[in-house]
């Protein structure tokens, strides 16, 4: 099994509305694929910047094939469109990990 973990460093001028497009429609989109289960939205409490927030997403696929397609296409659209309209204050970088247990 794969967790795809991508974290965000969130500009507090958007804060709110990155919560909601996480709510609203990245993790809604994520489920609807119905290549995940078990999504997690939380909140990093190290606070490196602070004018920031950091965020993780987490979702767990059944294999790192539809985790790795996913990301490459559907999640790098939403994250695009973000990124439209909000510009560089929100950051990402995506990391893909095996379960072990």
């Amino acid at each position: 099994m794969t967790l795809l973990n991508t974290t965000f460093h969130v500009h507090k001028s958007v804060d709110a509305l990155f919560i909601k497009w996480v709510k609203e429609i990245y993790l809604p989109v994520a489920m609807d694929s119905g290549l995940f289960k078990n999504p997690l939205f939380t909140r990093i409490m190290t606070q490196v910047d602070p004018e920031a927030t950091s965020y993780a997403v987490q979702l767990q696929a059944s294999s790192h094939r539809d985790a790795e397609a996913w990301h490459d296409s559907t999640s790098t659209q939403l994250k695009d469109a973000l990124a439209r309209e909000v510009g560089e204050r929100v950051l990402h970088f995506t990391t893909y990990m095996e379960i072990m247990s």
